[in-house]
């Protein structure tokens, strides 16, 4: 199958995520305002909601509906499933995230992306802030930030933007229950 190839301008990033349950999401919040008493964090990143990033490309506004189309077609064989968040991890780049635990169904879940679209990515995680100075990362106590937890996808959000825009909710797919 040939991977959808989009050309263009940048007029619009999509990007497909996974929403964490309540409780996750909870324990993120939680995470992030505990780490801004350490690091001032930015804005955005105090803002942004908890997710898991499965795929980001760009595209024109006229490739929507192929988007969407391929969008749902990709995923059409991919039955709920669960996650599971093992710790978490300070990253070189200055990124500071709970890890998502490699199983099967998420390895099949991003082949499933990656035959249709590019830019899947290919360590999908939960980011509690980015963009974060080595210096600050080194005064981290892991300890305080350890989170071992479950949660199940039953959907996914496809969410688009324009430049530095916010992203919006392009449409939600959900999974489908055998």
């Amino acid at each position: 199958m040939n991977q959808l190839d989009i050309f263009g301008t940048k007029n619009h990033e999509y990007l497909l995520v996974i929403e964490p349950d309540l409780k996750t999401t909870d324990r993120v919040i939680a995470m992030k305002e505990l780490l801004n008493k350490t690091i001032s964090l930015t804005t955005d990143s105090l803002q942004s909601k908890p997710h898991i990033s499965l795929c980001y490309f760009e595209a024109n506004s006229y490739s929507e509906e192929l988007i969407l189309s391929r969008m749902k077609q990709a995923i059409s064989p991919v039955k709920p499933f669960d996650i599971l968040l093992v710790g978490c991890e300070k990253w070189k780049n200055g990124t500071f995230i709970l890890k998502v635990h490699q199983d099967e169904r998420i390895r099949q879940f991003q082949q499933e992306l990656s035959a249709v679209f590019k830019g899947v990515i290919k360590t999908p995680h939960l980011t509690i802030a980015r963009n974060l100075p080595e210096r600050s990362l080194t005064k981290l106590s892991l300890a305080d930030y350890e989170y071992n937890g479950r949660f199940t996808c039953e959907s996914v959000l496809l969410l688009k933007r324009n430049g530095n825009e916010p992203y919006q909710l392009l449409e939600q797919i959900d999974l489908l229950k055998s």
